[in-house]
């Protein structure tokens, strides 16, 4: 994880896919229990792409493991209006993080639909 930090703002910053690599960086963080970092990563994802859903989830899911609630709900608000048919089983359907229960618990606990 560390040399795909330092590598990619020099080796990605014109890719147009940034917004992907930096939310899945961000979920592998959640799944590290590294929160601060997955909030990190998923900010400069959403400076990338305002309308990339998975970095909503990122940020809404590593929020609501920090407590806090508010901010977490916030995200998942953006969320929904760039995604209005947005449901956790439907993001599950699509290739979600399925089996990650540290990323579904907080994205239901930052008030997603189910």
């Amino acid at each position: 994880m560390a040399w795909l930090r330092k590598s990619s703002p020099r080796c990605c910053a014109s890719d147009p896919r940034l917004h992907l690599m930096l939310a899945g960086m961000g979920q592998a963080l959640i799944e590290l229990r590294r929160f601060d970092e997955a909030i990190a990563a998923g900010k400069k994802a959403l400076r990338q792409s305002l309308s990339f859903s998975g970095a909503y989830c990122c940020l809404a899911s590593a929020l609501a493991h920090l407590g806090r609630d508010a901010e977490a709900r916030e995200a998942a608000a953006h969320l929904v209006e760039v995604d209005p048919d947005f449901t956790i089983s439907a993001w599950i359907a699509r290739g979600g993080q399925t089996n990650s229960k540290l990323m579904l618990e907080a994205l239901r606990k930052a008030g997603l639909p189910e």
